[in-house]
C-alpha cells in the first residue's frame, strides 16, 4: 500500500534535476514569457488539422483551443480566439506541397532530390508524397524560407509547424545526383550524426527566418524528446531552437498503447525541462481505437497533468484521427493550479501522484500490476462522476483526476 507525502510546501514547482551537462535555464514557478496563453491553471487543449470543421465552427469553437496545429483557415480560428496559435503545416525535408511531383523536380532540381543508398528510390518523408529534399544544402533551406515565409506571413497563420523533425534519420536519406553523378550526404542509418547536425542547421536557419519575419513568426516542431536520453547535447542544442514542440508519440506511443513507468519518466523529466526554457511542450496522445474510452481519457489526462506547468497543451482522439474535434467535458473540471512536482511512488513502482489545489492526480502506468493507494483525503470526486473513497485501486496502465475542495491540504 502506497503512504503519501500531504505537505504542499514538500516540492518546490521548478524543472527536475538535470542530467549532466543539461541545465535548465527557467524556473517554471517564474515563468519567462511564452508564445501560450499560461496554462498553469486548469486543462489546457489544442486541435490537430481542420478538415472535417467547417470554418463557421471553428470560429465559434477556437476558445476551447491554446494552439491549432496545421489548420487550413486560420483566420476563422482567430476570429474566435485572437490569442490562438494557427499553425501552417508541411514536412520539413519536403518542398512544403505537392503542386510539383518527382518529375518535374526531377527535371528543375534533381540535384536537391535526397534518395536512399540504393540510388534509385526517394527518401519520402514518412511515407508521404512530398518531394523529400536534401536539408543539408543551404540552397534547399533558402528555397523553402523565400517560396513559403511569405505565404505563412501573408495567409494569416501564427507560425509554422514542421512536420517529422527528427534528429534520427528516419527516412534513412543517404545522397543526391549532382549533374548526374551520385554524391553521398548521410550513411542511410537512422542514427546518423551528420543528419543530426543538418537538423540542427536547418532548425537555427528556419527559427531565424521565421522569427525574423515582418510580423514574426512562431516556430514548432512535430519531434519526438524521448527518443533520446534526458541530457543529450544534440537534443538540447535542438529545443533551445524552436518556439514549441508537438509530441505525437507522447504518454500513448502513436497510439499503440500506454507507454512504460521508465518512458513516462523520461517524457516529464523533457517536458519540465523545455517548459523550463520558455518553451510550450504539446501532448498529443493519438488511440488508435473506435472510440476513447474512460481509461484512455483517464491516462492521458492524468499523465498530461503530472507534467503541465505554464506552456503546454493536451490534444486525444480515437480513430478516424485528426482533422475532426474531439473536445471532452473533463476539460473543463475545476483543477486549479499545481501544488507541487509530481512523485513516483518509492515503493509501488509505477505509481504518480500530483497535487493541485482543486485535485489529486493518480497514474499507475504498471504493465500489469493493481496498486491500494492511500489518499490523502477520506474521499474524493473522480473527474468522471461518482465518489472515490481512500484507499483506492488503482489498475494497470489508468489515470483519474480527483476532485476535491481540500486545495493542497
Amino acid at each position: 500500500m502506497a503512504a503519501w507525502l500531504a505537505g504542499c510546501g514538500s516540492h518546490s514547482i521548478q524543472p527536475g534535476v538535470a542530467a549532466p551537462g543539461l541545465v535548465a535555464r527557467a524556473n517554471v514557478a517564474s515563468p519567462p514569457p511564452g508564445i501560450l496563453v499560461d496554462t498553469w491553471s486548469g486543462i489546457h487543449a489544442f486541435q490537430v488539422f481542420d478538415a472535417h470543421i467547417p470554418p463557421n465552427r471553428a470560429t465559434s469553437h477556437a476558445l476551447r483551443y491554446e494552439l491549432v496545429w496545421g489548420t487550413r483557415d486560420p483566420r476563422a480560428w482567430l476570429a474566435g480566439n485572437p490569442a490562438i496559435i494557427a499553425t501552417y503545416y508541411a514536412p520539413f525535408d519536403s518542398d512544403f506541397t505537392k503542386v510539383h511531383g518527382l518529375n518535374w523536380w526531377q527535371g528543375h532540381h534533381p540535384d536537391w532530390i535526397l534518395y536512399k543508398c540504393d540510388q534509385k528510390t526517394p527518401a519520402w518523408p514518412s511515407g508521404l508524397r512530398y518531394v523529400p529534399l536534401d536539408i543539408s544544402n543551404p540552397a534547399v533551406v533558402q528555397w523553402q524560407m523565400q517560396t513559403y515565409a511569405p505565404v505563412i506571413e501573408n495567409g494569416g497563420y501564427s507560425g509554422f509547424g514542421a512536420d517529422l523533425v527528427s534528429l534520427d534519420n528516419a527516412t534513412l536519406g543517404c545522397g543526391v545526383f549532382v549533374h548526374g553523378v551520385w554524391t553521398q550526404k548521410f550513411s542511410g542509418q537512422q542514427v546518423d550524426e551528420a543528419w543530426a547536425q543538418a537538423v540542427l542547421a536547418w532548425t537555427q536557419a528556419v527559427a531565424t527566418a521565421m522569427h525574423s519575419q515582418p510580423r514574426p513568426l512562431v516556430f514548432g516542431v512535430n519531434h519526438v524528446p524521448e527518443s533520446r536520453p534526458f541530457g543529450d547535447a544534440d537534443e538540447d542544442a535542438f529545443l533551445n531552437l524552436i518556439d514549441f514542440d508537438d509530441d505525437e508519440s507522447s504518454f500513448t506511443n502513436y497510439g499503440q498503447q500506454p507507454v512504460t513507468t521508465a518512458r513516462l519518466t523520461l517524457i516529464i523529466q523533457w517536458m519540465q525541462y523545455i517548459q523550463g526554457l520558455g518553451k510550450a511542450f504539446i501532448v498529443d496522445d493519438k488511440w488508435n481505437t473506435p472510440t476513447t474510452t474512460q481509461q484512455e481519457l483517464g491516462w492521458s489526462i492524468g499523465t498530461y497533468l503530472l507534467g503541465k506547468y505554464h506552456q503546454s497543451v493536451l490534444f486525444t482522439d480515437h480513430l478516424p484521427g485528426y482533422g475532426y474535434e474531439y473536445y471532452f467535458p473533463q476539460y473543463n473540471a475545476a483543477v486549479s493550479k499545481p501544488c507541487a512536482d509530481m512523485i513516483a511512488d518509492p515503493i509501488d513502482k509505477g505509481i504518480f501522484t500530483r497535487k493541485y489545489e482543486g485535485a489529486y492526480v493518480v497514474v499507475n502506468a504498471s504493465l500489469s500490476q493493481t496498486f491500494s493507494v492511500t489518499l490523502p483525503q477520506p474521499s474524493y470526486k473522480s473527474i468522471f462522476g461518482g465518489t472515490v473513497t481512500s484507499p483506492v485501486l488503482v489498475p494497470p496502465d489508468t489515470g483519474d483526476i480527483l476532485l476535491t475542495s481540500h486545495g493542497c491540504q
